[in-house]
């Protein structure tokens, strides 16, 4: 939709200035303590190997998935692309392993409000978060993922499948002919 006033208003209506959490209303119960080494995986190559398999448009910053991929994996751009993917783990790792105040991270975190044209006066909106976020997040991921697969049980039918969701509604679609 074209940016105007209204526009603008509507948006303020539905996503209100960001407010701090009081403490401990974000985990509930005992923590399990995970082991740091887990973390120390994450290393440069695979930010590289993350960085080629994002795709999509930039948050805030405006670099967008092509843009990472050639800072971080273009053959010219040869040590200064690989000191750039060791920054982004240890950054990943010290994210994963240290408290880290909320407002240092905050560029990080932040989306791109766009708004949606669905007619009748309605504007709906999606956020688009900054590349270098989801890039960490499938480093996180790729080894925490025994993990998360062990935690969810029977609570994700297909946690760990790529598109799992899906493979499943099909699955069961198939079954129900029969």
């Amino acid at each position: 939709m074209p940016l105007n006033d209204d526009v603008m208003r509507h948006l303020k209506e539905k996503n209100p200035e960001a407010q701090k959490a009081p403490l401990g209303t974000i985990v509930f119960g005992t923590i399990e303590e995970v082991p740091d080494v887990i973390y120390q995986q994450i290393n440069a190559e695979m930010v590289r190997d993350a960085a080629l398999r994002t795709k999509g448009s930039g948050g805030p910053s405006g670099i967008d998935a092509n843009g990472f991929r050639r800072m971080l994996a273009c053959k010219s751009c040869k040590k200064s692309g690989t000191d750039l993917c060791a920054a982004i783990a240890t950054t990943a790792r010290k994210l994963c392993t240290e408290y880290v105040d909320p407002l240092s991270v905050e560029a990080i975190l932040a989306n791109r409000l766009i708004p949606l044209n669905k007619g009748e006066g309605a504007v709906p909106s999606i956020g688009v978060g900054e590349v270098l976020w989801r890039i960490i997040g499938k480093c996180v991921m790729k080894v925490t993922k025994p993990d998360v697969i062990d935690a969810s049980g029977s609570l994700q039918v297909c946690a760990g499948h790529k598109s799992g969701s899906e493979a499943a509604i099909h699955a069961y679609r198939c079954l129900q002919r029969f």
